[in-house]
């Protein structure tokens, strides 16, 4: 009879054991999907080149520049503004419809020679500069192209 006693108290423990696991573990898993219901606002999606909003319809990016050598002053911070808008343009087509990617590698006396280029085509126009900084070295600029100028954009490229 003991013995019963013994083993009805082990597998009693064992039994609230489990169920206080399933109730730690059920815990869990609804932080968790409190927390990414609540953590991040799926509208906006930002990519390595650029960020995407949908709620308020527009893409935007950044691009930087430093002035040409040999120039300076007024000249320098022109030069590297336009830079900047160029880098801006690149980096937004690259985000919205990617860049090709050309790797090769030469072998020359047991030298390996890397060169990698990358490549963008596409057209890309009416970007609204939010911002630009100068630090006296190089130029930051922020821009944004609006979705419903995109559309018309791909539109007329598609033709």
């Amino acid at each position: 009879m003991e013995i019963n006693k013994k083993i009805f108290k082990k597998e009693r423990r064992v039994y609230l054991m489990r169920i206080s696991r399933i109730i730690v573990l059920s815990a869990v898993f609804l932080i968790c999907i409190f927390s990414a219901a609540f953590a991040a606002d799926p509208k906006e999606v930002e990519k390595e080149k650029g960020l995407i909003d949908w709620s308020q319809n527009y893409v935007e990016s950044t691009g930087m520049a430093v002035a040409p050598k040999g120039t300076e002053g007024a000249q320098a911070k022109v030069l590297a503004r336009r830079g900047a808008i160029v880098d801006l343009q690149r980096n937004m087509l690259e985000f919205l419809n990617g860049a090709q990617i050309d790797a090769r590698t030469t072998m020359d006396d047991f030298m390996a020679d890397d060169r990698v280029r990358s490549e963008v085509h596409g057209l890309i126009r009416n970007v609204e500069l939010l911002k630009g900084e100068w630090d006296g070295e190089a130029y930051t600029v922020t821009g944004r192209l609006k979705l419903a100028e995109l559309r018309v954009i791909i539109e007329k490229y598609k033709k």
